[in-house]
């Protein structure tokens, strides 16, 4: 025989013999699930506003309500709110037959949605949109600028309430905690990005010249994790 077809054939029947003696690693390890909690104030909303006008033609119809949405426009800048956070959401013009005559008319509509990057501007904002003549006004939706900040924040305590655990029970068993070998963000598989209680505020308008109130409430994220540590006997 050739030898270097020995010499292959002694490394094809050395190779599963040398995996057999790789060594176990007998590194005692300590798993700990941990829950952690972030409270926010809610930074950005957002809110709608329509005008309707009815007239005997959809010309007159449509020339009311570009008038008054023109107005709520103005009101909406002047408020410091830019061109790119003011978004059409309705637009629609119908004709209907009234009364025993069946007389036409024609019923013109449209809203739109503000986004609002301050919070604290939000309830002078509302005000200024009613009295340009908003027909209607919808109620807040409050949000995030960063809308993972929360999720992080709660992650970071997690983590903590993680490692407060492990050294505990690291203790207790005569070990201490000599790092990390594995971190799960999401051990129970929910995507769900929080748990919210008081996050949708209120506009109230109030007659006279009272300002409106919001109220945008906090929101609270909840996330869990699961963590292995390695450990040392404790010295």
């Amino acid at each position: 025989m050739r030898p270097f077809l020995v010499l292959a054939l002694f490394a094809l029947l050395a190779a599963p013999a040398a995996a057999q003696q790789q060594p176990i690693d007998t590194t005692p390890t300590i798993a700990a699930d941990g829950q952690g909690t972030a409270t926010l104030t809610p930074d950005v909303a957002d809110f709608s506003a329509g005008v309707e006008r009815v007239a005997p033609t959809s010309r007159g119809a449509r020339n009311a309500t570009n008038r008054r949405i023109d107005a709520v426009l103005k009101a909406v800048k002047a408020g410091g709110v830019a061109d790119a956070d003011i978004r059409t959401v309705g637009l629609t013009i119908q004709r209907e037959r009234v009364g025993k005559r069946k007389r036409v008319r024609y019923r013109a509509q449209q809203t739109i949605v503000i986004h609002v990057r301050a919070v604290a501007g939000l309830a002078p904002l509302i005000d200024a949109v009613a009295s340009a003549g908003a027909d209607s006004i919808g109620d807040p939706e409050f949000g995030f600028a960063d809308p993972s900040l929360g999720r992080t924040l709660a992650t970071r305590a997690a983590l903590a309430d993680a490692r407060r655990r492990a050294d505990d029970a690291a203790a207790v068993a005569g070990l201490r905690i000599t790092g990390v070998r594995s971190v799960d963000l999401d051990p129970s598989g929910d995507s769900g990005f929080s748990d919210s209680s008081g996050a949708s505020g209120g506009a109230q308008k109030s007659p006279g010249n009272t300002p409106t109130t919001v109220l945008p409430g906090t929101q609270d994220f909840v996330e869990s994790v699961r963590v292995v540590y390695t450990a040392a006997p404790a010295v």
